[in-house]
């Protein structure tokens, strides 16, 4: 009886630590046959992380930066008088990398003051 192994070149590998929730999951669904065209758990890994990714394509990443309150509402301030018009708290977020509850928080408090308005309020003493 012949053994073949094959040793993969290290630099196309890592090895990556995962649940072993999802873990055992994968080796019953390899093992069991519900994945039937997979060899290995690696090799089932591999295409769901693929697939993902896949579907990620297109999708921003935003990183958030770490801001003091008052900050925030100075940089959300600065955008809005910069940039005239409607605009969404989630885009404000996006714009200008902050924590989306925060800026919640700030054009909510903006508006009970307010220094900011919305679109409606206008619409409504136009009539």
């Amino acid at each position: 009886m012949y053994r073949t192994v094959v040793r993969m070149p290290r630099k196309e590998y890592a090895s990556v630590t995962l649940p072993l929730h999802l873990l055992n999951q994968a080796r019953r669904a390899v093992k069991g046959g519900s994945a039937k065209k997979y060899r290995s758990v690696a090799e089932l890994v591999s295409e769901a992380l693929e697939e993902k990714l896949e579907s990620l394509k297109g999708i921003p990443v935003v990183s958030v930066k770490e801001t003091s309150r008052d900050d925030a509402e100075r940089l959300i301030l600065k955008y809005l008088h910069k940039n005239p018009g409607f605009h969404y708290p989630s885009d404000l977020a996006h714009s200008l990398g902050l924590d989306l509850e925060l800026v919640f928080e700030i054009t909510e408090s903006l508006l009970r003051e307010q220094v900011i308005e919305t679109t409606v309020k206008k619409e409504i003493e136009a009539r």
